[in-house]
């Protein structure tokens, strides 16, 4: 699963990760990315800014399973000749504590752009597209059963430039080395959409109303 992701890249960052690419868009950074927002999708020739999110037969696919893919001809075109990456800077997970669903923030160890494989489809009749997801490495594993496909920067090169078989291709549909991601406690802010700042990594930066729950009772204070 991949459903939130932040973007904080600058467009010279873009640049510089990609070589290939000789023009890109110049992103404001955004850090709670949801389904159906607008993400960048980095193809053979260019960066585009592109729906998340493509035509499924039972409404938007923002994730699509690798396993599906693989199997079904549907797919088949747009694996062998639409690949593309969504850079992101994290993206997120969460854990359950004490009741409360907390989100980490999971970005790669040595803190470079996480390369997320990805699709490029339509949506009522503009490109978009959808992120590939595998089954969990080990740290993934305790919070979810599925995670997003992160390529190394070899790999993502390849990935988008290379012409591949649907055999070459299965073999990059795996999970990242277990390690290679670091995971760190992000706000609660970031469980509401609407918010976007760069705070949403901050675990102590706190919504209003976890604010009050964790005053002690009497402690409320009036306007004078």
């Amino acid at each position: 699963m991949c459903g939130r992701i932040s973007y904080s890249l600058h467009r010279a960052e873009l640049l510089a990760t990609y070589a290939w690419l000789t023009d890109a868009p110049e992103e404001v950074a955004r850090y709670n990315i949801a389904p159906t927002d607008r993400v960048v999708a980095v193809g053979p020739h260019r960066a585009e800014v592109v729906r998340w999110g493509i035509e499924g037969s039972k409404g938007g696919l923002f994730n699509t399973r690798s396993e599906t893919a693989l199997t079904k001809p549907y797919y088949h075109r747009v694996l062998l000749g639409q690949r593309v990456l969504v850079p992101a800077s994290h993206f997120y997970e969460w854990r359950t504590v004490g009741g409360r669903r907390l989100p980490l923030a999971i970005s790669r160890a040595e803190g470079a752009v996480l390369n997320l494989a990805g699709l490029l489809g339509r949506w009522e009749g503009e490109p978009a597209t959808t992120i590939l997801t595998t089954v969990p490495n080990a740290d993934i594993a305790p919070l979810h059963n599925r995670m997003p496909v992160v390529l190394n920067d070899d790999d993502a090169a390849t990935w988008v430039l290379e012409d591949l078989s649907l055999e070459q291709i299965a073999e990059f549909l795996k999970p990242c080395p277990d390690g290679w991601l670091r995971l760190r406690p992000a706000s609660p802010m970031v469980n509401d959409v609407r918010n976007q700042g760069p705070e949403l990594l901050d675990p102590e930066a706190l919504p209003r109303h976890f604010q009050l729950e964790l005053m002690p009772p009497g402690s409320h204070q009036t306007g004078s």
